[in-house]
């Protein structure tokens, strides 16, 4: 799986139809068209910008920073691997076996060190330990116990909201609660009505607290993740 939003100017663009086809291929038109202006509208959101601002640090743990890039280079793999053969049973088990390892590791940084913080880890590290926290679906207290701090970290400056919103969703949707953000909903979840919502009162609340915390409105986001999907 790749890494959610990774960098939205980045990937508006190529919704926008930017490509290397020829000149006299006919230019194509911009499916999402609310993404891509959202994303012109918040230039601080792309992964460009988050590297620039890394740039400017003097991080610690260089170690530690090393381990982490490589365990989320070794999940994004093994995802990337299962997508394009999702009854691979092999397949499966791998994506379950990285979790899990990536799991005890975080346990042991977070119970030793805290959670990564932009000043030591940059925040490309910090965005790779959301990562595979997102992806410890097997231990949801766990991650739970974690919004908090991610909220501090999203307050900061040093995650983006819109990782903020998909992991809220993603703990509350482990405790069988609704969605605050409408993030964590299958293809087919997002084409039924309301975009797998109840219905246009729970659609209109969803959509306020996109709006309070700062993200994109769910229709836009909806055709951004679906276009990604198809890649």
């Amino acid at each position: 799986m790749k890494r959610l939003q990774a960098g939205l100017a980045l990937l508006c663009a190529v919704l926008a139809g930017a490509s290397h086809a020829a000149a006299t291929d006919l230019p194509r038109a911009d499916p999402c068209p609310g993404a891509t202006a959202w994303a012109a509208a918040h230039p601080d959101e792309s992964d460009e910008a988050q590297a620039a601002r890394d740039a400017t640090r003097k991080l610690g743990d260089p170690a530690l920073r090393a381990e982490l890039d490589k365990r989320f280079a070794v999940d994004q793999k093994v995802r990337k691997a299962y997508l394009a053969a999702r009854l691979d049973r092999d397949a499966q088990r791998m994506v379950v076996l990285v979790d899990d390892n990536n799991l005890d590791w975080l346990k042991y940084l977070v119970r030793t060190k805290g959670f990564p913080t932009a000043a030591r880890w940059g925040e490309t590290g910090v965005d790779a330990a959301w990562t595979l926290l997102q992806h410890a679906d097997s231990s949801p207290d766990f991650r739970a116990a974690l919004l908090p701090t991610l909220g501090e970290r999203a307050a900061a400056g040093e995650l983006r909201a819109a990782r903020l919103a998909q992991f809220t969703d993603r703990v509350l949707v482990a405790y069988g609660r609704p969605q605050r953000y409408g993030t964590q909903f299958s293809p087919e979840g997002w084409r039924a009505p309301h975009f797998g919502l109840d219905d246009a009162a729970s659609l209109r609340a969803v959509e306020e607290n996109r709006r309070v915390l700062g993200v994109m409105p769910l229709a836009d986001y909806v055709c951004m993740m679906s276009e990604a999907r198809k890649r």
